[in-house]
């Protein structure tokens, strides 16, 4: 009898190599966190427009401050959020949110909105709205991408830093144009004389200047 180990004979089953991940993801989670930076601080920057058509146009119309009060609220909070985490929920509630004022907007500048004091009549195109509009539109295109692509990175402007200053300096200086541009369009249109539409009962927007300027909602 032999009196060799019978541990010799058993097979070693070898394990699967692990595969590094590729190095595309670094590069690919890097624009998502450029991207929901950038959406959430263009929400931002429109909700701070809407805080100055509140604060001027809503004076005098209760139903116009709530609107644009309850937007620039929204909006800002929405994107306060998307820099701290965006999960795809938020995401999608941030589309659609800016896509259903964007869509006002749209129609009063247009065909004119179906009810208010001003329904039906088509409301000119100011700087400040202009401006606030393109804002959402950034924050539906981007949100929308990264829905799709499955929720924002967390941390998004503290993991680029560099990157949300510089978008946060542009943004800001934009949007200060646009508070700027409303206030000026509203102390103009009250000072001018000249009667013109402020914004639409029902939330729609509207502009007008003095001296035949247009600007503001």
């Amino acid at each position: 009898m032999s009196a060799q180990p019978h541990w010799e004979d058993v097979e070693v089953t070898p394990r699967p190599a692990q595969v590094p991940a590729t190095e595309a993801q670094p590069g690919s989670d890097r624009n998502a966190v450029r991207i929901v930076t950038v959406i959430a601080l263009t929400s931002i920057a429109a909700g701070a427009i809407h805080v100055a058509a509140a604060s001027t146009l809503g004076q005098d119309n209760a139903q116009n401050l709530a609107f644009f009060g309850v937007v620039a609220i929204a909006q800002v909070v929405w994107g306060i959020v998307g820099l701290v985490r965006a999960p795809r929920w938020w995401l999608v509630l941030g589309v659609l949110g800016n896509a259903v004022v964007m869509a006002t907007w749209v129609v009063s500048r247009t065909v004119g909105l179906p009810f208010g004091e001003f329904a039906g009549e088509v409301l000119p195109v100011g700087y400040s709205d202009a401006l606030a509009t393109i804002f959402e539109t950034v924050a539906i295109v981007g949100a929308a991408w990264l829905a799709v692509r499955g929720s924002g990175p967390a941390r998004s402007a503290a993991r680029a830093r560099g990157f949300a200053l510089a978008a946060a300096i542009v943004i800001g200086a934009l949007a200060v144009t646009g508070i700027v541009s409303q206030a000026n369009a509203s102390s103009g249109s009250s000072g001018g004389g000249q009667n013109v539409p402020t914004v639409p009962n029902g939330g729609g927007y509207s502009g007008g200047g003095s001296g035949g300027g247009s600007g503001g909602y």
